[in-house]
Parts: C-alpha cells; structure tokens; sequence
C-alpha cells in the first residue's frame, strides 16, 4: 500500500486534476494522521475515507469532475481496500454499501470513477461471508457490475468481468459452487437471446456513438464466457452451448 502511496503523494501540485485531488485529499488525511498521533495502517485510511466520502455525500457534493473530491475518495478507496482485513470490510459492509451502491447509475457515464467503484467493489466482494450475499443490496452492486461485463468500454469490461470471474471462483465455505453462478448463468443465456434476436438493450453508458452491435455484444460474451463456464451449472451449460450452436448467425 505504501508504494502506491508513494505515487500520488507528489503530485499535489500536478496540472491534472485527476492527479491533483487525489494527492490533496491524501495530504489532508495525512496531516489528520499525524495531529492525532493516529498510525497509518490500511484500516486507518480506510476509516478516514469513508468517513469523509459520507461527509461529501450528505453534503451533495457529488459532481463527477476530474477535480472533485468524490473521484478522489472513490480512488483512494479502491487503492487501500485490497490491503484492509476482511473482518473490518465485513463490520463497515453496512455503511459501505449504503454509501456507495446508489453511485452506480451516476458513475455509469464516468469510467475513471467508475473502475475505482469496480475495483473497491471486487475487495468488498471477497470479504463477504455467506449469509451476507443475500443482503438485496449486495445482490443489487452484483447485478449492476454483471451488465458492465458488456459494457463498450474495454477496461470497464474486463474489471466488470474480473469481478464476477472472482467471485464464482471463490465460493463461500463450504460451498463447491458460488450462489450466484445460476444467476450469472441465466443473465448470460438471456444477453445471448437478445444479441441473436437484436433485441439489445440500448447503452447509456459512453454517450453518443458508444452503441454496441449484437456481432460485437456476442463476442464479448464469449469472451465473459470463457474463464466463467466451468464455475457455472451443468445444466444451465448446456442449454447456453445448444443456444448458441443453433442459432442463427
């Protein structure tokens, strides 16, 4: 974690926005740090942010800028989560989800903010115990990151479908197979339905030009498909390949 703290710390009198708050939002908490005698151990970032991200939250400052604060936190937050124990993401899953969850349809025109959600979400989802997988919020963020795994924006595609290729390859003990492979198995039969009929859903994710043809959606199914298949019921399997054998081309 350090190092990559040691990446942003100097650009705080950077010309790029996107560098600048960053490194300004982490200088802040830094000098917090040190006024409080306070250790700077993940979990101590990692309070502070939420903290502050709820603060800029309740106080609607939720523009999407390159130099908005909430970018910034959303970054820092993804950068410190992988290294926080996962007892602690579990205690704060609550505050977390409550926070962050209702950014999904505003970041969903913002990729740089967007990956940072993508990224904190993937560490929030490997925390997660069994019985915390049913709460409907939780279940929600899922659904929302498995339509980014079509999404026309390659690095938002592939860190949506790194997610999800994660989560089904690391069930919760004791289970062989991850409660949410039928699921992943039905979205993805349905989004091949859809790419052969020309039925696709519009995306409102990268502004004009950005739509994506049902040749280009189906690739990028396949291509979601391939490391996820084996994670996913037999059953359900098999009735996506005969789909796709069968169908029209």
């Amino acid at each position: 974690m350090e190092e990559a703290l040691n990446k942003i710390r100097p650009h705080t009198a950077s010309s790029l926005a996107h560098q600048k708050a960053p490194a300004n939002l982490l200088q802040a908490l830094e000098s917090t740090f040190q006024e409080k005698h306070t250790d700077k151990t993940p979990t101590a970032y990692f309070a502070a942010l939420i903290t502050t991200l709820d603060g800029s939250i309740h106080q609607k400052e939720t523009s999407l800028g390159d130099g908005d604060i909430l970018p910034a936190e959303l970054y820092l937050l993804a950068l410190v989560a992988p290294f926080v124990p996962q007892p602690v993401i579990q205690t704060n899953l609550n505050t977390l989800l409550s926070l962050t969850a209702p950014l999904f349809p505003a970041l969903a025109t913002h990729a740089p903010p967007l990956r940072s959600q993508l990224t904190l979400y993937h560490s929030i989802f490997r925390a997660l115990d069994k019985s915390q997988l049913d709460i409907s919020t939780v279940r929600q963020s899922f659904a929302s990151i498995l339509q980014l795994c079509l999404d026309p924006r390659p690095k938002v595609r592939k860190k949506a479908a790194d997610i999800v290729t994660d989560v089904l390859s690391f069930p919760p003990s004791p289970l062989i197979r991850h409660p949410y492979a039928h699921r992943v198995a039905e979205w993805t039969h349905i989004a091949l339905q859809q790419a052969s009929s020309g039925a696709l859903p519009k995306s409102k994710s990268s502004g004009k030009g950005s739509d994506t043809s049902a040749a280009e959606t189906a690739i990028h199914i396949l291509a979601f498909l391939r490391p996820v298949l084996p994670k996913l019921p037999t059953d359900v399997c098999l009735i996506i390949f005969d789909f796709w054998i069968c169908s029209p081309k």
